[in-house]
């Protein structure tokens, strides 16, 4: 499901927001903390051992109050992830209709129509991805998006209606949230299991998916021909909340 194996985490050096992925460029980033990633490991380590729902709570809130510098810094970090979901939407709103935008982008309907999903991930992934560090996880994101509200069925076109696309872009902003907790706590899956390990990190997903549901979903109900700028503010504003809420854990 997620990174864990490979995962070795940032180092107390890395920028709490690397310039590339800041979507407030030109605006101060503090100072991290020293050790700030020491509390959300050991927290998330303890998780892997004892299963008990305290201790990825108490992890989240160690991860967004110091790992990530707090709501007010740790939401920057997205940039990419928001700019590429708002291409996102835009694609495959023009998909499930005209699909002129979507040809303007090397991804005619006709070309994916009865295309493989995986397939079809792969083309979006290339055409909307971005060149820099975050590439990887954006891709990814899009891939398990697509596949969790799609399956792996053929590519229709067709079922792309309001409220799909606004699962597959629930899903893209959880996946994201999700691979980068699974990469920044690096050596502590050491403390997981051959069971352990993957039920962390569906665990850990259900978590993201449902904090982002509650916050994202209300932004995008009853909405249809939403802009690109209107996305990327709403996956802004739902990640502020998200960060505000894990912020209270543990305290």
């Amino acid at each position: 499901m997620g990174t864990s194996a490979s995962s070795k985490g940032s180092g107390r050096d890395q920028p709490l927001v690397p310039p590339w992925a800041d979507d407030e460029p030109g605006k101060p980033v503090p100072q991290p903390e020293p050790k700030r990633f020491q509390a959300f490991r050991r927290n998330f380590g303890k998780y892997l051992q004892t299963g008990d729902q305290q201790d990825l709570q108490r992890s989240l809130g160690h991860y967004a109050r110091t790992a990530t510098g707090g709501s007010s810094v740790g939401p920057r970090r997205f940039g990419s992830v928001y700019t590429s979901g708002g291409d996102l939407y835009s694609v495959l709103s023009s998909l499930g209709g005209d699909g002129i935008l979507a040809d303007d982008r090397g991804l005619s309907k006709a070309s994916l129509t009865g295309q493989p999903l995986d397939v079809v991930c792969q083309r979006l992934s290339e055409a909307l991805a971005p060149a820099n560090g975050d590439a990887d996880r954006i891709r990814e994101s899009i891939d398990q998006a697509m596949i969790e509200v799609l399956g792996e069925e053929e590519f229709d076109p067709g079922r792309l209606d309001d409220e799909t696309i606004q699962r597959i872009l629930g899903e893209y902003l959880s996946q994201a949230v999700f691979q980068e907790i699974v990469e920044e706590v690096g050596g502590s899956w050491a403390n997981g299991t051959a069971t352990s390990t993957p039920e962390a990190e569906g665990a850990l997903l259900e978590t993201i998916r449902a904090v982002i549901e509650v916050n994202l979903s209300p932004r995008l109900e009853g909405k249809s021909n939403i802009v690109q700028a209107d996305i990327r503010q709403f996956m802004r504003e739902t990640i502020n909340e998200v960060w505000a809420a894990w912020e209270a854990y543990g305290e």
